[in-house]
């Protein structure tokens, strides 16, 4: 399932590696906005919408295989290759 993104170029590209933001349970890509403006200057950053949320597709299946697949086909549409992940928290409050 290709998801829903956001892809922004660094402003001053020194080759560092591309940053992957993605959000925590009942999130959305926008949660992310002012991490990915701190980090926008040297990294390409690649903000995403997991299955069943924000403006991603809906499916009945919601588990984590799937999502890792989901997540491998939008980094393949966007040609990032293993980027590092940041701010990613599945787990609900305590």
């Amino acid at each position: 399932m290709k998801l829903n993104s956001r892809a922004q170029s660094a402003q001053n590209p020194h080759n560092h590696s591309p940053i992957v933001l993605v959000h925590g349970l009942f999130g959305s890509l926008d949660n992310l906005g002012i991490l990915a403006r701190d980090l926008i200057a040297d990294h390409d950053i690649v903000q995403v919408d997991m299955r069943n949320h924000g403006l991603s597709p809906r499916s009945p299946e919601m588990t984590y295989p799937a999502m890792a697949q989901d997540l491998l086909d939008t980094l393949d549409a966007h040609r990032s290759s293993a980027p590092p992940l940041s701010a990613i928290r599945w787990a609900g409050k305590r």
